[in-house]
């Protein structure tokens, strides 16, 4: 398997998170990229390498070109300091110049800020995600890239859940150039803006395995009736956990979902890896153990389509490693 790891992600390294009112040290961290990159590089099998450059205009099919430019704008005027939302629309208004009310428009948390670390940081979060698909484009039957940081909760003009670009979106519709593409999101937490990206398509077909939005993050998506709309209809399917969900339990509906796959025959899988299911996760919810992983990404390679690999969320730094040696070798086996 190749592992695609972009080294510059070490410099964004926003120090804070605003959550129920309360500062809080910020979960998104580089050691997190940092332990899993060591605990696979030495792994039989493996091979790392750095992203390629790709067009800009991967990202921009799959994000507003505005936005993507306030990315990069807002980060210059920050300067090093991170700068946060402060205030968040309550109409529609179609003129927005003042860099406040901006701040507010382009994001829908207090967990994700900006500074002039973060537009290079979230580009090259997403080549590497472009990296991982044209390597499996090429003929790798794997491809892993270490995305930090994450992308999944990245609609396509609003920043959120420490996600600025959505890699695994990007890479999904890369690959939907060639043929139909499956993602499959293991992340505990709901993947909105893969979801809100890919709602109208049939193209690329959504799941997400989460926790119940009504318990987590993001709260305002996530149900079983979110189905798609339009040509989408039918092609995005939730299925939302109640918290403590063990092994014993979530097996089951990753069957049901790898099934749901199987009929809807990709070309390519693209897989949002989130390990914050794990039981030791500090903000997670689910009680799968580390054996566990193993076993879920068996069953997810079982399906034998070349298959993208994206890192999304995992926040207990001291057990990221063997969580993420057991998935790899899972799908290795």
């Amino acid at each position: 398997m190749i592992i695609v790891y972009p080294s510059h992600h070490v410099r964004h390294r926003p120090p804070s998170e605003i959550f129920n009112g309360e500062k809080e040290p910020h979960a998104e961290v580089p050691q997190r990229i940092e332990q899993i990159h060591e605990a696979l590089r030495d792994t039989s099998g493996i091979r790392v390498t750095l992203p390629k450059r790709f067009p800009l205009s991967w990202i921009e099919a799959v994000h507003d070109p505005v936005y993507v430019r306030y990315v990069a704008e807002a980060g210059r005027q920050a300067g090093s300091t991170y700068t946060y939302p402060s205030v968040f629309p309550y109409i529609q208004h179609g003129d927005i110049t003042n860099p406040i009310a901006l701040r507010g428009q382009y994001a829908f948390d207090l967990y994700t800020p900006v500074n002039n670390t973060t537009y290079q940081a979230a580009c090259g979060s997403a080549m590497a995600a472009l990296t991982a698909a044209s390597l499996v484009r090429r003929g790798e039957r794997y491809a892993y890239a270490l995305c930090r940081p994450p992308g999944h909760h990245a609609e396509k003009n609003r920043m959120g859940g420490y996600c600025y670009f959505n890699n695994a979106a990007i890479a999904a519709n890369y690959l939907s150039t060639r043929g139909k593409v499956a993602l499959l999101d293991i992340d505990v937490h709901h993947g909105n803006g893969s979801q809100h990206i890919f709602y109208e398509r049939s193209d690329v077909f959504v799941i997400n395995i989460h926790a119940d939005p009504s318990e987590k993050f993001p709260y305002f998506s996530g149900t079983a009736g979110e189905i798609g709309v339009g040509e989408g209809s039918g092609y995005n399917m939730n299925y939302p956990l109640f918290l403590g969900v063990s092994d014993l339990e979530y097996d089951p509906v990753l069957q049901q979902a790898v099934q749901h796959i199987r009929r809807y025959a990709p070309q390519f899988l693209v897989v949002s890896v989130g390990y914050d299911a794990h039981i030791d996760d500090p903000i997670g919810g689910l009680r799968l153990s580390t054996a566990y992983y193993h076993r879920m990404a068996a069953t997810i390679a079982s399906l034998g389509i070349p298959t993208v690999l994206v890192q999304e969320g995992g926040y207990n730094t001291g057990k990221l490693a063997s969580v993420a040696k057991n998935f790899v070798r899972g799908f290795m086996q």
